[in-house]
């Protein structure tokens, strides 16, 4: 069986293994990592699976590991930037998990149970290795080194519900976060270190930030992309 997803501007045919559970009825969330053409495709399901995609020689997607992560909707899926080996998901079970490829899918490599709300939104740092930004509905964003992801280095309550984070593409402006906060709008989240070396700062918690710009002129939720 094959289904056709949007894909980078493209409609990609994806081949159901034999035995393999994965379903398109309630795609809650795809991000797709990169190495040269179209890159593998990690995918989380309404029913608390993720689901790992890969290219074929054919020019399609093949579901090759599904499993079960999460007890409730897994809202977020995503690769880390700097090593591409592992994932970190997020869900309505309150919790964070990371996943590495190498170790199989049995159980995941931590699992940070700390939070308020359902976890909605994880984006590794394109510019700073270890770096990582979680949001939840407890309307927090929280930074977390990589490294020692079971406490958060600092956050921020941006109001509203936290639904995507995304940082910055520019170096320049490696310390802007882009938050949709739902209920509360957009906002630009802008962290400042307390020390000169500003990355040594942030995996010290030693950090404040601030709103440096919002827009609130959307008449309904602010979910971004």
């Amino acid at each position: 069986m094959s289904y056709a997803f949007p894909l980078t501007g493209q409609t990609v045919a994806i081949q159901q293994r034999a035995g393999e559970p994965f379903s398109p009825t309630f795609c809650v969330k795809m991000t797709e990592r990169y190495d040269s053409g179209l890159g593998n495709l990690i995918v989380s399901l309404s029913d608390g699976t993720l689901s790992l995609l890969r290219p074929c020689s054919q020019g399609e997607l093949v579901v090759s590991n599904s499993w079960h992560a999460h007890d409730h909707e897994p809202w977020v899926a995503a690769w880390n930037y700097w090593n591409n080996s592992v994932i970190y998901s997020g869900g309505d079970d309150l919790q964070m998990k990371g996943w590495d490829e190498r170790q199989g899918f049995n159980q995941p490599i931590f699992v940070n149970k700390r939070f308020d709300a359902g976890v909605t939104t994880i984006q590794s740092h394109p510019h700073i290795e270890h770096l990582i930004a979680v949001g939840s509905y407890d309307s927090k964003v929280r930074l977390f080194d990589a490294r020692k992801p079971l406490r958060p280095l600092t956050d921020a309550d941006v109001g509203g519900g936290a639904w995507r984070v995304k940082w910055h593409p520019s170096v320049e402006r490696k310390y802007d976060l882009l938050v949709a906060c739902m209920h509360d709008g957009f906002k630009v989240v802008r962290f400042h270190a307390s020390r000169n070396s500003s990355e040594e700062s942030l995996f010290a918690g030693d950090t404040s930030h601030e709103i440096t710009k919002r827009f609130d002129q959307h008449e309904s939720l602010a979910y971004g992309d």
